[in-house]
């Protein structure tokens, strides 16, 4: 089990174009941040349904407007019920209220901080704008070198669109020259009608303009991957990649896209409401509160169910064993017999260009080979898939 909090609910000090949360404005009856009450009852229930190790990831909406007192709390809370227990935390912020204390913060409790850019300024200031409308790029730089200058470890968060899809390689080496080693890709899919019902066959989703075309996406995936795979295995991080390493070798998937069900991946709302999945905050996905539902009792019956539910041309695909029909939220694609995703050709493209070299890891490993060595021979996989 796993759950992403989100202290200061859909606000935000941005207005990026694309963002899916803000619109929960117009559907949450509570409009107000984490009072202490609700931190300090899930901080609580959450250590004592957790394994071992306990992992706090905080988001938004911008959950740096939280302020930083209400962090503090968080970490005393923490320490009052850990017992025994190891406390991991993230944050994922858009960067631009970072400063000298924020910093000292988050290095001295050791966060991870994943940071929200989506490429150079003309790429990233395309949806990323302020709430008077301006690019944001500038702040979020300044966001960055705060994390440097004190040493906090982050990585980056980037939404592939419309418009930095056609640009690849740029945005990964922009990536690579800000420091950043860790690096998802999130594709981007919005539609008029929200998929909060992705089964209904009857619906007809229309797309919002700054959605990613799905073979754009694919090339955009596939172009990194091949810069990846020659020259950055072992050094840079890439979600995606590493998932798929990790299925092929044996361990699944890490990333929930691609993994047979959806797991227990939790969120829970400013309220101390708790939904199935970051996707799905609708109101029949919800399935509990934190003041009233024991967490160890509480699973994502409804996501898990359906998104075994694949249509005959996902059944029937080679690539099934390693992508399960993607993310529920992405299937609005109409098939013979129900929904597949949007993102299906995409992915041929970049399965296409990777399974070659995940099975060659894959005999990399079975001779106790170091991974790291797929780049001394990518080229000679290259050849052989040319023919």
């Amino acid at each position: 089990m796993h759950i992403t909090a989100k202290p200061t609910s859909f606000q935000c000090n941005l207005k990026c174009d694309y963002c899916f949360y803000l619109s929960k404005e117009n559907t949450f009856k509570h409009k107000g941040w984490m009072t202490d009450e609700t931190l300090e009852t899930f901080v609580e229930r959450y250590i004592g349904a957790a394994g071992q190790e306990v992992y706090f990831t905080w988001q938004g909406g911008e959950p740096t407007m939280a302020g930083l007192d209400f962090f503090e709390k968080a970490i005393q809370y923490q320490n009052r019920y850990k017992g025994n227990k190891i406390i991991h935390n993230a944050l994922q912020t858009n960067g631009i209220l970072l400063d000298d204390a924020w910093c000292i913060f988050l290095r001295e409790n050791g966060f991870l901080v994943g940071i929200s850019i989506d490429g150079p300024k003309e790429l990233h200031d395309k949806y990323r704008v302020t709430r008077s409308g301006k690019g944001s790029f500038d702040k979020v730089m300044a966001g960055i070198e705060q994390l440097k200058k004190h040493q906090v470890e982050f990585n980056t968060l980037t939404v592939i669109n419309r418009i930095n899809a056609k640009h690849p390689l740029e945005v990964y080496q922009f990536l690579k020259s800000i420091g950043s080693k860790h690096i998802q890709f999130i594709e981007l899919l919005e539609t008029t009608e929200p998929n909060s019902d992705f089964l209904n066959q009857k619906k007809n989703f229309e797309l919002i303009e700054f959605s990613v075309p799905a073979v754009d996406y694919g090339h955009f995936m596939a172009e990194v991957f091949k810069q990846w795979v020659h020259h950055d295995v072992g050094t840079i991080f890439i979600r995606q990649f590493e998932s798929f390493v990790s299925r092929f070798m044996g361990n699944g998937h890490t990333s929930c896209v691609f993994q047979k069900s959806c797991r227990n991946n939790f969120v829970i709302e400013s309220n101390g409401d708790i939904y199935e999945c970051d996707h799905f905050v609708y109101p029949e996905y919800k399935i509990g509160n934190i003041y009233h539902d024991k967490l160890s009792s509480l699973e994502s019956h409804k996501l898990s169910a359906q998104k075994g539910v694949l249509s005959e041309s996902c059944r029937k695909c080679a690539y099934k064993p390693i992508c399960y029909g993607g993310c529920p939220k992405h299937r609005i694609d109409q098939d013979s017999d129900g929904m597949k995703s949007y993102f299906c050709e995409g992915y041929k493209i970049l399965f296409s260009q990777m399974v070659p070299y995940m099975n060659a890891m894959v005999e990399l490993e079975k001779n106790s080979i170091p991974l790291t060595s797929i780049m001394s021979i990518a080229d000679d996989i290259e050849r052989g898939m040319r023919g």
